[in-house]
Order: C-alpha cells, then sequence, then structure tokens
C-alpha cells in the first residue's frame, strides 16, 4: 500500500516492500480483461497481506529492559512490551512494521517519566492474526488492537504513531479510545491515493479496483473515506492536540497530505524535516529532530 504515483509501478516506494512479481502482474492484467470480480477477490487478499519489510525486529541500542504485556480483543492475542513508570504512552508501528520501529522514543520518554509500551499490530510479527486467514489483517482490526491496548493498560498521556499506525490511532480516538495527544510520523494519505497505486503496482485497472474498493469496504464495514485523517480530524468532537512529522522527501506516504492536514485538525502542529531522501519514510523514525520533536510535544510527565 505504499509508494510514488509518478514513478514506474515496479519502482514505485522506497522500494522496501518487495517488488510485486511479473506473474502476478500478469495474471492480474488478464483479470482485468476477462474476469475483474475474480481479481477484485485476488487483489483484496494481496492488499490484506502485510509484506515482509526488510527491516531489524530488534530493540535499537540503549533500550532498556522490558516487561511483556499484552491484549485481547474478540479473542485475539496482541503481544507487546512495556518500559518505565508513569503516564502510559503507546507506540504504534506502520504496515509491514514492528515495535522496534518505535522504539528510539523508549528511552527519552521514560526518562520523561512515562510509561512506555510498544506492540505489534495484528498478523504482525509476536501477535495473533484476527478474524482473516493467517497472516492477514486490516485498518480496522489494527485500530481494535490499539483499543484494546488502551482499553488494558490505561488512558494515553499519547499515542506515537507511523505511517498506517497513525490511521488505526485516529480512528481509535474516534471510537472512544483514551487518548489525550498524538504523535504522527509520516501518515498514511488518502485511501485513494492508495487503491489508485496499489492498481497501477499490481498491473490492474479500473474494474478491479472498483471491485477492490467495494469488497474493503464491506470488509472493514465502513466507507474507505471516512479513515482518512483530513475526514478524521473535522469531524472530532473534541480537538485532540496532534503533531505530525514528515519529510517531503517520502515516496510512501505523501507529505502533501500533511499539510492538507493543517486546515482541517483543530490545533494540528506540522514538523518539518529535511533530507531524509529515498528512504524518508523509514529514516524519520532514527531521525534524532523528530524524536525530539515528539517528546517534546509530549512533555514530562505529570
Amino acid at each position: 500500500m505504499v509508494g510514488d504515483s509518478t514513478q514506474p509501478a515496479t519502482q514505485a516506494g522506497s522500494g522496501i516492500e518487495p517488488p510485486v512479481e511479473p506473474r502476478i502482474r500478469r495474471a492480474l492484467g488478464l483479470l482485468e480483461r476477462f474476469a475483474p470480480a475474480i481479481g477484485a477477490r485476488w487483489a483484496t487478499e494481496l492488499w490484506c497481506t502485510p509484506p515482509d519489510v526488510d527491516a531489524s525486529l530488534r530493540m535499537p541500542p540503549g533500550v532498556p529492559p522490558s516487561e511483556p504485556v499484552e491484549a485481547y480483543w474478540s479473542g485475539h492475542r496482541v503481544a507487546g512490551e512495556a518500559w518505565g513508570q508513569g503516564p502510559t504512552v503507546y507506540l504504534v508501528h506502520g504496515w509491514g512494521g514492528c515495535r522496534a520501529h518505535l522504539g528510539v522514543f523508549v528511552k527519552p520518554l521514560v526518562q520523561a517519566g512515562h510509561r512506555v509500551i510498544a506492540f505489534d499490530l495484528p498478523a504482525h510479527n509476536d501477535s495473533d492474526t484476527g478474524a482473516l486467514a493467517p497472516g492477514r489483517t486490516h485498518l480496522v482490526e489494527c485500530t481494535e488492537a490499539v483499543t484494546a491496548f488502551v482499553r488494558t493498560h490505561g488512558p494515553a498521556r499519547a499515542v506515537v504513531a507511523h505511517s498506517l499506525g497513525a490511521k488505526a490511532a485516529a480512528l481509535a480516538l474516534t471510537r472512544g479510545a483514551d487518548i489525550e495527544r498524538l504523535v504522527f510520523l509520516a501518515p498514511m494519505g488518502d485511501f485513494d491515493y492508495y487503491l489508485d497505486l496499489f492498481a497501477e503496482r499490481h498491473g490492474f485497472g479500473p474494474r478491479i479496483r472498483d471491485g477492490l474498493h467495494r469488497r474493503l469496504a464491506k470488509r472493514i464495514e465502513m466507507p474507505l473515506h471516512e479513515t482518512d485523517l483530513g475526514v478524521i480530524g473535522s469531524t472530532l468532537a473534541a480537538a485532540t492536540p496532534l503533531l505530525v512529522i514528515h519529510d517531503p522527501d517520502d515516496p510512501d506516504a505523501p507529505y502533501r497530505y500533511s499539510q492538507e492536514l493543517l486546515g482541517v485538525w483543530p490545533g494540528m502542529e506540522l514538523v518539518t524535516t529535511r533530507g531524509l531522501g529515498r528512504l524518508a519514510h523509514y529514516r524519520i523514525l532514527r531521525h534524532r529532530a523528530a524524536i525530539n520533536a515528539g517528546v517534546e510535544f509530549i512533555g514530562a510527565a505529570r
């Protein structure tokens, strides 16, 4: 679900995700012409399968020892770990990621007097798959995981979230999760953008794309556009402080969506990093200025 639509489909995005196999593109191209309904079913399963991102599952150096924690939603286990004592800050990774991706936030937040909890989203690493086939999940299940952790381990002083994790945290807020403030790093843009990009990357056209759209809306049981951060921000019952940290070089989550969010999310702040290059979507998670901005926005424990 990532990429830059100005580039060839086989080269879209940062290149972290493995390229789509040519045989899959050829098959979906044929199904677009002759059997789009079958193609849409297949595309839906591909969409709901997190990629194997080439990244370490280990916490970065300097992170202190943790204690294991967990939460459950509809009988499905979500695995995590915790550090420190105090008001709780939750770390939520992105699509295909892992809890270690936000590990650089652990030490400074613990030093600021917080309890920090990081967990793996459904069908990622140590957490269970949800209601779908093994190894598959979707945004609303990820939202359920965020909600379950906040419900189980206490109100969130803040949630720090990356990419798809930002959408999951925002949706959890609309569904009653007790979250005081939010820090989003390179949050996902609008759903339509990713549908277009997914179609381009996988070699199919509007017939399968339209079927994919309908099937995804049915699967998550809500209109896709209602998951867009701009829609969520414009319909919040009460303003929730939000800091967005984003780099214009990011090919996986367009910076323009964060700029547009400024006008619709009450009280939002935008911090722009510079020069992180083609891997900006992931480099921002280790960028000292981004980390400092997020920790300062959350503040010391009261």
